[in-house]
């Protein structure tokens, strides 16, 4: 034991002298010079810091790409079938779409079209339900998809080379054979008006969207009804349905549409097999009146109770999309609101802070004039002067035409996406539904890409007047209890209440003195 002892009488001796020295006790001798210099620095700077190079420009872009629009090889079978061909052998992939010329709101009534194309996908055929029809898809290693728009149904799968046989087998029978089964109408309609009912409740823009649309074009016209209504939903029933389909998806208003790992000679042959034996009469001619302008100085407000945000839109017409000049309109509206670079985004965004995102977009429909609309989301306290910051920026459109900078800018975006708008198999084929939809020729994409390279800022001043120079229509989505008031400086306000079908609740009369 004297060892451990031993240790711990040295370890208790070094202790006691530490806490001495601690305490103020005797200095311990030391060796080593009086002052110690301390360094400048921390030892990892090297002098002094050289200053940062000049801010310079960046370089000029270089030219535009190319990127034409691939060939499209055309054929059309002896029921009026219409075949279009895009040959890609990057992939052996497929990609196939049948677009059927007839609209979401085509038919006797509105919604008739939009749930008979989704029963063309849940409804199944005469020989297989539709869980059947999604297995066999499956097995294919794909899957369908089914869209209704403003003037076209689209039916899409995309395939291996090897399975294309397969897929339009399953296809012909989806498009010639449906079975329309009333049990899944009524859950389908049960699904859309749950739908609906939560748009009208929680989506400040579907329900602006829905005034604009409606505000624009007479009551029976197909375009009118955008978002379906709980009230109509329940008013479309299967034969209805069934006479939509009798009508409309016959060859004669349909395109197939195949696109990559497949050649003109294969793709006939393809649709001959499958789709040769569909029938059908002529597709019945849709009426559609001219929209009504927009009245000036009128308001809607969607009622939106409690919300602390507003969904703002400027909406009037512009040209039709098949006009001479559509270049022009583009280029126009870009400068306006296309993007970061736009007036829009400048002034009302980051100049006044008055919406946390804005634009202006013309949403294109075949037949007529076309809305064109300014967008601004907002806080509710700033919606009058986020409607005034978009009326503003319209007039100063007539007043400050776009500048020569500002058009190349414009111009140069809108060409130049055309290499990502193009980078799959899958984005051509849908810009051929586009085509065949807007009733665009063949070329159209390569043609329409050089008048854009072509515009100039003379030519964007030119369609100004005509584009923005009409009366244009207010619509707010917002509490109308705490922006109603402020927005009578623009005109007569009409309050409607979305939830119950945009019934008319109030009107607030026009301020005195109207502000721009």
């Amino acid at each position: 034991m004297r060892p451990a002892r031993s240790f711990r009488t040295a370890a208790m001796l070094t202790l006691a002298a530490n806490l001495a020295a601690a305490c103020g006790g005797a200095p311990v001798a030391s060796s080593g010079p009086d002052k110690v210099s301390l360094p400048l620095t921390d030892g990892l700077t090297r002098g002094k810091k050289p200053a940062a190079p000049a801010r310079q420009s960046p370089p000029p872009s270089g030219a535009t790409k190319a990127s034409p629009f691939p060939p499209v090889a055309r054929a059309k079978l002896a029921n009026g079938l219409g075949v279009a061909v895009i040959t890609a052998r990057a992939l052996p992939i497929v990609q196939v779409r049948l677009f059927v010329a007839a609209g979401s709101n085509y038919g006797a009534a509105p919604g008739v079209g939009e749930l008979a194309a989704q029963m063309l996908k849940d409804g199944g055929t005469r020989a297989l339900s539709s869980n059947e029809v999604l297995r066999k898809v499956e097995t294919l290693g794909s899957d369908l998809s089914v869209r209704s728009s403003t003037d076209g149904t689209v039916v899409g799968m995309a395939l291996t080379r090897d399975k294309l046989d397969g897929g339009l087998a399953i296809l012909s029978q989806i498009v010639r054979e449906p079975r329309f089964d009333g049990g899944e109408l009524a859950k389908l309609k049960a699904r859309a008006t749950d739908e609906a009912e939560d748009a009208a409740r929680s989506s400040g823009n579907w329900t602006a969207s829905h005034v604009v649309w409606s505000e624009l074009y007479p009551a029976k016209h197909p375009y009118a009804s955008h978002g379906l209504l709980p009230s109509q939903i329940a008013r479309v029933d299967g034969a209805q349905i069934r006479d939509w389909h009798r009508r409309f998806v016959v060859p004669k208003n349909a395109t197939l549409i195949l696109a990559g790992d497949v050649d003109e000679t294969t793709a006939k042959a393809a649709a001959e097999r499958h789709f040769g034996a569909w029938t059908g009469g002529e597709p019945p001619k849709v009426e559609f009146a001219p929209p009504e302008p927009p009245a000036g100085g009128k308001v809607v407000i969607a009622h939106r109770p409690k919300s602390v945000q507003s969904d703002v839109l400027v909406a009037m017409l512009a040209p039709e999309r098949r006009a001479k000049d559509w270049a022009r309109v583009r280029v126009a509206n870009q400068v306006l609101g296309g993007g970061v670079a736009s007036r829009l985004f400048a002034d009302v965004r980051e100049q006044r802070s008055l919406a946390y995102r804005t634009s202006a977009q013309v949403l294109e429909v075949t037949h007529g004039a076309q809305p064109l609309v300014l967008y601004a989301g907002t806080e509710s306290g700033k919606t009058a002067d986020a409607v005034r910051g978009l009326v503003e920026n319209l007039e100063r459109m007539r007043t400050s035409p776009p500048s020569p900078s500002e058009t190349e800018t414009a111009r140069r975006y809108l060409s130049d996406v055309f290499a990502i708008r193009m980078e799959t198999i899958g984005s051509i084929a849908e810009m051929v539904v586009g085509q065949e939809e807007l009733g665009l020729p063949d070329g159209y994409w390569d043609a329409y890409r050089k008048e854009l390279r072509e515009t100039d800022a003379a030519d964007v001043a030119a369609i100004v007047p005509t584009l923005y120079g009409g009366e244009h229509l207010v619509v707010v989505a917002g509490d109308a209890d705490v922006i109603g008031r402020d927005l009578a400086r623009f005109g007569e306000v009409t309050v409607v209440d979305p939830e119950r079908e945009f019934k008319v609740v109030k009107t607030i009369p026009a301020a005195s003195a109207k502000q721009p």
